[in-house]
């Protein structure tokens, strides 16, 4: 519970947005991106796909909700593989609203990204992403170039090692 008062104390004097981006980074982020899925649907401009008041309920006790047959949060539930999202009863009603100002203030990505020819793909950690000819061209130069330094310090190396070799057996005839 001490760490509420911590949040109180980060959150005093900040504007609901900013207010509602710290608890957002904080408390949501792990499974939430703003504009792509992850472990749960993005929630960029929710208002422009649920009420104030379903959010503030689905973050409260998603359980609860979805288990008193609410359609839209069983669609979600279902639609995120039975996922269970944990509940924050511990996050005020003024919590939660600073996160919904947040999410929504987010604004919609400019046109030519979004029409763009080569979408970017996301990677998340763990992932593999395929590499690029620069990036495959890149390494292949760095490869070649470590390479032909190990061989020009083992030729210096065996060059040294044969000049002390015939300076000792001149020495000692």
């Amino acid at each position: 519970m001490w760490y509420r008062f911590l949040l109180i104390g980060l959150a005093w004097g900040q504007s609901a947005s900013d207010q509602g981006k710290t608890l957002f980074n904080q408390r949501c982020a792990a499974c939430h991106k703003l504009e792509q899925k992850l472990i749960g649907p993005p929630l960029a401009r929710i208002s422009e796909r649920r009420s104030e008041e379903w959010f503030i309920k689905f973050v409260s006790n998603s359980q609860a909700l979805i288990q008193s047959g609410d359609p839209q949060a069983v669609a979600v539930y279902k639609e995120y593989n039975q996922q269970v999202m944990p509940p924050f009863p511990d996050l005020s009603e003024a919590d939660l609203k600073a996160i919904w100002t947040y999410v929504n203030s987010v604004a919609a990505p400019p046109p030519n990204v979004a029409a763009s020819s080569s979408p970017q793909q996301t990677i998340y950690p763990g992932e593999t992403r395929p590499m690029k000819s620069e990036e495959f061209q890149f390494l292949r130069t760095i490869y070649w170039i470590v390479t032909a330094a190990f061989l020009l310090v083992a030729l210096l190396i065996a060059f040294v090692i044969q000049f002390v070799s015939l300076k000792r057996a001149s020495e000692s005839s």
